[in-house]
């Protein structure tokens, strides 16, 4: 069922893109050879000097190039300094041959190069017969005297013996120096909606934040450009190796201010490889929740099944590899809400002698009155509390609910020697993920009950391919043309519970609250007092479909001691996202009358009122065409490595951008120009609204292109001695906004926005016979279509009409995304300068690694806010700066106009690192290999994240800059210590015996990741009404609406801080000193810095032991047992907006939670046969 009406669903306004799935791997084979762009970053480069006994070079000696894998040869000649280069190689094994008249053959067995290396390989000729031969056993390239990029590689052996919690290869990039795990809540934490694939790609790297990465597999974007996470993600099977570029990128990266990861995928080679494998666990053998002392631990069951097969379809000709990874998970999650009490729900169920009418209240004016069948339909859906005291009044109902997901992953790839100067490969991946997230609230009769109108509960479907064709033309030695093109397709979506149900037509509305649309099939929400919502989420239906089409070139060019290479890039992207922030609606039950300063009687008052259908206020806000953007991002660089000489390398480039502000196909999309606005007035004021192809606005909406973004890279790497490099660089890069761009403009006359605040008519009369109530309703809710019953429904959302357009002030419920009309595209500066020292197969490096952001993308939560103001002194203040502008007649004192949020996204973001970054390697030597690295670091900015999902800081026009200096502090990403650790340990014990004895002692290894870090910063914010709205702090309600800056993405702002709260002894219930925090006085900006306080430390180790058993002499069967989280640390969190760290609050300075990120002790066993 929830299939088909997946399928239903995803064909509303899919033509579009129907044709361009079909039609995108035939474009990019017939537009291969006509677009050259951007060079490869998954090839190497070997070079060296041909020398003779005595030091001195030795010009146009021959040099072959043998690849071990396929038998492809290259061959040329040392120049006059005797210098030779290969460039644009497949990462692998090599040999090298070099022969020159007068001296013995040379021949250096097994070169293993690395994505992005530049390998150096020096050859010593010896006098002597050509009929001679000396071999030599090459030894890895260690140090990287010809590069000044700082990176990291992760090899083909740490991809599959590390152990890996979900085989997730992203969790061995977060080992990288200067690299972590990102927010817990991250875009690409995986625990949000958008993207719930079966791994997390969060990662932030040098202070970034983690939509900021540039992912590459095989040489092509695979970027998801809406909500900045991975595209594609290849099974950890199928991956050759991983290289990470982290601070002065060469200049064929761009994109990023985070990291360049490059991921080359495995291909076939003359040998058969391959590999079947199975990877299980149970909670049988699981540790519990700290937090989680009793009952039954949630259930387990996981089971990750694959195979792999790679080889030769015509020897030294052509290859394949294929592999599959199949993912089945049924995990336990453990809810907990709050719903009315069992005396409650027995009356509302006329259970055990109750009745609804006993709830009925002279108190809150319901009594008497005749109860509502919708309502009454609702409040059936509480499901009956667990807790069955009624004095027990919050969360009182514990649910433990299955959480399902089923995952599969394909890849193939073909490799094709078409003659010795032409080479072809072609690639496929396909990921397709099937979650089903349960409910809060469970199952009540039949409809599932989310329990919050903010969850992203029920099934969604993830899907994402990619088609990849590269060709290599080798027109001599020393000049090579690469050309790529790319189809990557990604495609999420996520649906309601109850969708498909008529969920909202078998409650009692009329079939016109959803019939206008697929999108507004659910179960409307609505809140009643403290208790759970019952509805569906708000914020699905979601569907985001991403198209994106690039084609590629590199043209490497070898002349004396210069590698020249040069490319061009063109993408072009599609994006299609579809949600409303309330497609479907919302209801909100609190009337002023229900306050009761007993909680018992408040509650029955919040029951009472919605018994008799006395809602409070309604709202719905639904997206009126499925947005179709556009953007396109042509890119090209030259960059140089200019060999000075033997022991100075310098690489110069320059690297040029365009990233073209999104458009809407069908011209659906429009800005509110805010600062026009502010200068407009009432009869001007609605051309601010500029709407694509109307009034000569054109299809950007006025937003221009930044056609500035040029880039130089420089850097050098001087070899002081054999065995030390110096090395430095300085680089811009320039990268696009993801959400925070004008692909969320999403404003009138496209949406529609319906929030009146309106009364129903029931709660108009209630309000008026209770004493000290509010009495009267908006004189504006019958002219806004405000329904006066439930039975009527929520209106039909309608796009306003041309009249309304050209007078903003008579659409009601306004509210507006603006995008600032000088945008720009945000620039990182990158610099470093370190040491690598050699000591025989191990290196140790030093340095400093540091960035300065500029033009960060930010979103202020709500532009339109009054200057903080004290309304007892100066009460005419409380006007928001465009009130006055769409309602001359505003009564200053009671300021109401029909406009709402203004959401403005600006280029003004700054941000800067700092930080010391320490490594020690050791190369997979003696059955010893590790990477140990130290970052100490501090990262300062005045944004809050660069996408709108963030919490978000705002402030107030009347005086930004001080807000600005309020802001500029710690950053989301300020990890101020990370240690990491990664280790693989071949057991040499054994090996000396036979038979028996070596079957059982020999074949073990060991390995091992392990992290400590320092915590992640957070915020004091306030709590509730009181707190929060400084202008009620003094107890008094002077029905005042404003807020003091600045504010979060929720509307909190901030207390005073009287002093350093941080303290030596900590617990969990007192993590921070409270008493160092106080309200802000009435008309004043809480003191209270950005992040200032941090979270607690993080540790966690996993473990993983493996015995091999030969079976033959080419296949070894591996059994593993892996452990995450050995020690079963618990890793305590503060996040931002949660009780702990929200003034006002009961649990304020206390923690309750752990860190998404890190989960108690696991265990997973696996059998692996590989051949």
């Amino acid at each position: 069922m929830k299939r088909s009406l997946m399928n239903r669903i995803g064909q509303c306004g899919r033509a579009m893109f129907e044709k361009g799935s079909r039609l995108g791997f035939l474009l990019t084979f017939s537009l291969l050879f006509t677009i050259p762009a951007v060079g490869q970053l998954t090839t190497a480069d070997i070079l060296g000097t041909v020398t003779d006994s005595t030091g001195a070079v030795v010009p146009n000696a021959t040099v072959t190039l043998n690849n071990l894998g396929t038998n492809e040869k290259r061959t040329t000649q040392s120049n006059s300094s005797g210098d030779y280069n290969f460039t644009l190689l497949p990462v692998g094994h090599y040999s090298v041959t070099v022969k020159a008249g007068g001296f013995q053959v040379s021949i250096t067995r097994d070169l293993a190069v690395e994505a992005g290396d530049r390998a150096r390989e020096d050859v010593h000729l010896q006098l002597g017969s050509e009929s001679t031969t000396v071999e030599v056993t090459a030894s890895t390239p260690l140090l990287q005297a010809d590069n000044a990029t700082v990176s990291s590689t992760v090899t083909a052996k740490a991809v599959q013996d590390l152990p890996l919690n979900g085989r997730n290869f992203v969790q061995l990039v977060q080992l990288v120096p200067g690299a972590n795990e990102g927010p817990g809540n991250g875009l690409s934490s995986g625990g949000r909606p958008d993207d719930r694939r079966t791994n997390a790609a969060g990662l932030s790297v040098n202070g970034q934040d983690d939509t900021l990465n540039n992912w590459v597999v095989d040489g092509v974007d695979d970027n998801e450009r809406i909500i900045g996470t991975i595209g594609v993600k290849p099974n950890v099977e199928g991956i050759q190796e991983i290289t990470v570029q982290t601070n002065s990128y060469a200049a064929e990266a761009g994109r990023t201010a985070g990291g360049v990861i490059n991921i080359v995928t495995r291909s076939g080679t003359n040998q058969f490889h391959g590999s079947v494998y199975e990877y299980f666990r149970n909670d049988i053998f699981d540790a519990r929740n700290f937090f989680q002392s009793t009952g039954n631990k949630p259930e387990l069951r996981q089971n990750q099944y694959g195979a792999s097969i790679g080889g030769p379809i015509f020897r030294d000709k052509t290859f394949f590899y294929f592999d599959y990874e199949g993912f089945r998970q049924v995990s336990g999650v453990t809810d907990t809400g709050t719903v009315p009490n069992i005396t409650a729900y027995d009356d509302i169920n006329s259970l055990n002698g109750g009745s609804p009418q006993a709830l009925l209240s002279a108190s809150n004016g319901t009594v008497g009155r005749p109860i509502n069948p919708i309502a009454l339909n609702y409040l059936k859906l509480f499901p009956a509390p667990t807790n069955t005291n009624p004095s027990v009044l919050s969360n009182n109902f514990t649910i433990s609910p299955n959480k399902t997901q089923n995952a599969n992953t394909y890849d193939a790839r073909i490799d094709h020697k078409i003659n010795d100067r032409n080479l072809l490969f072609g690639r496929f991946s396909y990921n397709t993920v099937d979650t089903f997230t349960p409910p809060n609230f469970g199952v009540v009769n039949g409809l599932e009950i989310s329990g919050g109108r903010f969850n992203f509960d029920g099934p969604a479907t993830d899907v994402a391919q990619q088609y990849v064709l590269g060709y290599t033309h080798i027109f001599t030695p020393s000049l090579l043309l690469d050309l790529r093109a790319a189809f990557t397709r990604i495609n999420n979506l996520s649906l309601p519970l109850n969708y498909g149900k008529n969920a909202d037509q078998a409650i009692g509305f009329p079939a016109s609250m959803t019939a206008f649309s697929p999108f507004a099939d659910s179960l409307t929400p609505i809140n009643v007092g403290p208790f759970g919502d019952i509805g569906d989420g708000a914020f699905v239906p979601l569907q985001d479909i991403d198209n994106t089409f690039q084609y590629s070139g590199t043209v490497s060019w070898t002349k004396g001691n210069h590698n020249i290479k040069a490319g061009l890039a063109f993408l072009r992207r599609q994006a299609r996202n579809v949600q409303s922030a309330s497609a479907v609606g919302f209801y909100q039950f609190n009337l002023p009358s229900d306050s009761s300063p007993d909680p018992l009687t408040q509650q029955n008052n919040n029951l009472a009122s919605t018994l008799v259908g006395a809602f409070a206020g309604e709202q719905r806000n639904f997206n009126l065409f499925p947005p179709d953007y556009r953007s396109y991002e042509p890119s090209g660089f030259v960059q140089d490595s200019w060999k000075v000489n033997q022991r100075l390398t310098v690489l110069a480039g320059i690297r040029y951008d365009v990233f073209t502000p999104f458009t809407e196909a069908h011209n659906h999309i429009s800005n509110f120009d805010y600062l026009q606005a502010l200068t407009s007035s009432p009869a001007t004021v609605s051309s601010a609204l500029k709407v694509a192809g109307v009034n000569g606005v054109n299809s950007q909406v006025d937003i221009p292109t930044d056609y500035s973004n040029v880039a130089p890279r420089i850097g050098f790497s001087i070899l002081l001695r054999p065995t030390t490099v110096l090395r430095g660089g300085y680089g811009l890069s320039f990268f696009p906004g993801n959400y925070t761009s004008n692909a969320d403009l999403k404003n009138a006359p496209f949406t529609s926005v319906f929030t009146p605040s309106c009364q129903s008519s029931i709660a108009v009369e209630i309000e008026a016979t209770v004493p000290g109530s509010s009495t009267g309703q908006n004189p504006d809710c019958a002219t806004q279509g405000a329904p006066a019953t439930l039975n009527e429904g929520l209106p039909t959302p309608v796009p306003p009409t041309p009249a309304q357009l050209s007078n903003l002030a008579t659409i009601p419920g306004l509210a507006f995304v603006a995008e600032a009309t000088h945008f720009k595209s945000a620039l990182i500066q990158q610099f470093n300068l370190q040491v690598e020292q050699q000591f025989g197969a191990n290196v140790f490096t030093i340095g400093y690694i540091g960035n300065i952001g500029q033009h960060l993308p930010e979103s202020i939560n709500n532009i339109n806010q009054p200057a903080p103001f004290n309304p007892i002194t100066n009460p005419t203040a409380a006007a928001r700066p465009l009130d006055h502008i769409f309602n001359p007649n505003l009564d200053p004192l009671h300021p109401s106009s029909n406009l709402g949020n203004i959401s403005y996204i600006a280029s003004e973001g700054i941000s800067n690192y700092n930080s010391l970054q320490i490594s020690f390697q050791r190369r997979f030597t003696k059955g010893l290999a590790f990477d140990a690295n130290y970052t100490w670091a501090k990262g300062l900015s005045d944004i809050t994240g660069f996408s709108q999902q963030g919490n978000n800081q705002g402030w107030s026009n009347a005086d930004p800059t001080h807000i600005r200096q309020i802001e500029y502090g710690i950053a989301e990403n300020d990890i101020q210590n990370r240690f990491a650790l990664s280790l693989n340990y071949e057991i040499q014990y054994g090996k000396q015996f036979t038979g028996l004895k070596k079957a059982a002692l020999s074949g073990w290894q060991v390995n091992t990741i392990t992290a400590w870090q320092s915590g992640k910063p957070f915020t004091i914010t306030n709590t509730g009404a009181a707190a929060d709205n400084p202008i009620e702090s003094d107890g008094v309600a002077h029905g005042y609406n404003n807020r003091a800056t600045p504010q979060n993405s929720v509307g909190q702002d901030r207390p005073n801080q009287l002093g350093d709260a941080r303290i030596s002894h900590k617990t969990l219930a007192h993590f921070f000193d409270t008493t160092k925090f106080a309200p802000q006085p009435l008309g004043t900006i809480g003191t209270a810095q950005r992040n200032s306080l941090f979270g607690p430390n993080f540790r966690h180790v996993d473990l993983s032991l493996f015995k091999n058993f030969p079976i033959g002499e080419r296949a070894n069967l591996q059994f593993r047992v892996e452990s995450f989280n050995i020690s079963n640390t618990p890793n305590f969190y503060l996040q931002n907006g949660q009780p702990g760290d929200s003034f006002g609050n009961s649990a304020f300075g206390s923690i309750a939670q752990t860190d998404p990120n890190y989960t108690p002790r696991q265990y997973q066993f696996a059998l692996k046969v590989m051949f």
